[in-house]
């Protein structure tokens, strides 16, 4: 591997060896487990991934812990699929780790993290907290896991975005304008674009998903989740296609078609009272 078009990362959650976004590493090389130096917190951010983010000079000889962790080398085109595979609000800086070395590594913003998710520096690790989770529970026929956000369509996004930030405290993060296909493959519809962004509440930890959508043809079914005021409720599930089987046995029903996102595989669906929820797939991670 030309190590003048690769980059050596350390990551501390689900990218590591056995873990959901895995093989999202396929082409780098394993260089070894190791750990960062005792500057860190790490909190489980909705019990799918772990969020670290460094302590000031201050608080870290008080508070500070060492993360375990695994160390790559990762060629860019396999960077650039690790970083647009990454959940919402991970992002990539320097980590310093125990040895001394300063890598690229996975971080998570303070600000969602702390008050918000739970803390689990303490553990030392994902690894190492998920061990410790009692087996999981999965709610009833459709088995999820957990209820990933709500979204709600909006006839503006930035004018969304605005309002749920000065009003109600919302901090964006995750955007992605100008959806075409997948959007169009979810919805069942052609030719429509959409605009979305995922905003967590700092009280709750709750994940509210606003979009707008462009373009719906004229006639379009009221009831779909393509006009300003209709809401969705999302869930996750380890596998998309016997949730969706047995949703459609309780008398759900598909509405476009599963579609392969950067996170996984979703799908939206209609209940029996016309109401609609999103499936998406991705395994527990005590599983």
């Amino acid at each position: 591997m030309d190590t003048e078009e690769a980059v050596e990362l350390f990551v501390n959650g689900t990218l590591m060896r056995g873990l959901a976004l895995h093989p999202n590493l396929a082409g780098a090389e394993f260089l070894g487990e190791a750990r960062t130096a005792p500057h860190y917190r790490v909190h489980s951010i909705g019990d799918v991934h772990p969020g670290m983010y460094r302590l000031p000079p201050q608080e870290a000889a008080s508070r500070g812990v060492s993360v375990a962790g695994e160390v790559y080398r990762v060629p860019v085109e396999t960077l650039r699929r690790v970083e647009d595979g990454e959940p919402p609000g991970l992002y990539r800086g320097p980590v310093e780790l125990a040895d001394g070395r300063v890598l690229s590594g996975i971080l998570y913003p303070r600000e969602l993290a702390e008050g918000v998710h739970l803390d689990i520096s303490p553990y030392g690790g994902w690894r190492e907290y998920t061990a410790a989770l009692p087996g999981p529970v999965r709610a009833g026929a459709v088995a999820t896991w957990t209820w990933h956000h709500s979204g709600v369509v909006v006839p503006n996004l930035d004018e969304a975005i605005d309002f749920h930030r000065r009003a109600l405290g919302f901090e964006v993060v995750f955007e992605a304008r100008g959806m075409t296909d997948l959007i169009r493959a979810t919805v069942g519809l052609p030719d429509v674009r959409c605009d979305l962004a995922q905003c967590v509440s700092p009280v709750s930890g709750q994940r509210l998903e606003l979009l707008a959508f462009h373009d719906v043809p004229a006639g379009t079914d009221p009831r779909l989740p393509v006009w300003p005021g209709i809401g969705h409720t999302a869930y996750l599930v380890d596998d998309i296609d016997l949730a969706l089987a047995e949703l459609t046995a309780a008398g759900g029903e598909l509405i476009g078609r599963i579609t392969e996102y950067a996170e996984g595989r979703a799908a939206y669906c209609w209940t029996p009272s016309r109401t609609i929820v999103e499936l998406e797939e991705h395994p527990c991670p005590s599983r």
